[in-house]
């Protein structure tokens, strides 16, 4: 296919394509649009536009769904923009599902790579959405997540200890974040409890390396994280500590469902201005089971000692800090709600489109 060049295109006009050829997906085959400098190219197959890309080029997924083959790896840098993972927002045109029963894997070469607005689906056995594809290659670093959602476990490494780094921001997680030793940031994040894990819904993080600010642990542990740093986090769990074997960590201004703030852990651990004993139905203004769904409300209860107990002076959780959670999971770039096409062109042969745009600000 040859790139179309275009000489005054901007990011909201690419998207416009994108979604002037992926409107109704349930109907239609969902489009990519691959974009770089200033060349535009359009296909209906992931691998082919992940193949077809120049390094650090955007690919701009409409809404529906897109399975890889087995055995895929990313091995460069790229920018892959969904339409979204929140079933209303992501109504008009469907939310960005990449699925199937095979691992999403990062090779080194993708260091640098960014996902927006994607919920990544692989559900066969042992899947994961992993960097590295061993030890010989594992040293993926400096990837960005917004807003995306994994179904998966998410393991930072092939095997420990990897060198990787990532940053995930607002992104929902309902299974296992495995560090392997890369350094891990996530801001104003949901984790899921996994009640076939007792080691901890995020695990081996260490020497060092796991930055946890504004977060929600539904009923889950973090263990085997050594110097890390929580802040202003929640952590549901009632039926024991949320640390476990969490050396030289520090733990500052979270919310605490149990008595004690870490298990199998030396003095070495700091905490402090940690709210205890938190009863389970006083966190949230509604979530009752420790399974995240879009209809839950993570804000705190208006009589939570939480609110206002931040570092920062704003809440506990993620609708703290001066940017908090996005209720939309929307993606940065305009997003479309409402497309109406014409059935036919004018007398000047042009095509009316009247398009009702809104985005969601970082």
């Amino acid at each position: 296919m040859n790139p179309i060049t275009l000489t005054a295109m901007t990011r909201k006009l690419i998207l416009l394509a994108l979604i002037g050829t992926a409107l109704h997906t349930q109907a239609q085959q969902a489009r990519i649009v691959v974009q770089h400098a200033g060349n535009v190219q359009v296909f209906s197959d992931l691998t082919e536009a992940i193949t077809a890309a120049n390094p650090n080029a955007e690919l701009f997924l409409g809404g529906g769904s897109y399975t890889l083959p087995a055995g895929f790896a990313l091995s460069k840098t790229l920018h892959l923009i969904g339409a979204g993972i929140h079933p209303d927002s992501s109504g008009a045109t469907g939310s960005t599902i990449i699925c199937g029963g095979n691992s999403f894997r990062l090779m080194s070469s993708a260091s640098g790579s960014s996902f927006t607005g994607i919920w990544f689906n692989m559900t066969g056995i042992n899947t994961s959405f992993q960097f590295g594809i061993g030890p010989e290659d594992q040293t993926v670093e400096s990837v960005e997540f917004h807003r995306c959602r994994f179904q998966q476990n998410v393991n930072l490494g092939a095997v420990e200890p990897a060198a990787g780094s990532a940053q995930f921001v607002e992104c929902v997680f309902h299974l296992q974040v495995n560090g392997y030793g890369s350094e891990g940031h996530f801001s104003r994040c949901i984790f899921d409890w996994v009640p076939s894990t007792s080691t901890g819904t995020i695990n081996i993080f260490r020497p060092g390396g796991l930055y946890l600010n504004n977060s929600v642990i539904l009923g889950g542990l973090i263990g085997n994280c050594e110097g890390a740093t929580i802040q202003n986090c929640a952590f549901t769990r009632q039926n024991g500590a949320p640390f476990w074997q969490g050396n030289t960590s520090t733990i500052s201004n979270c919310l605490i469902g149990y008595s004690d703030l870490t298990s199998n852990s030396p003095p070495s651990v700091v905490g402090s201005n940690n709210i205890m004993n938190v009863a389970i139905g006083t966190f949230f203004q509604n979530e009752g089971d420790d399974s995240f769904q879009f209809t839950d409300n993570l804000r705190l209860q208006a009589g939570s000692s939480g609110v206002g107990a931040g570092t920062d002076g704003t809440d506990i959780g993620i609708y703290g800090t001066d940017s908090p959670y996005k209720d939309g999971a929307m993606p940065h770039t305009p997003h479309f709600r409402r497309v109406d096409v014409a059935p036919g062109t004018d007398a000047s042969g042009n095509l009316p489109v009247q398009v009702k745009v809104a985005a969601q600000a970082n």
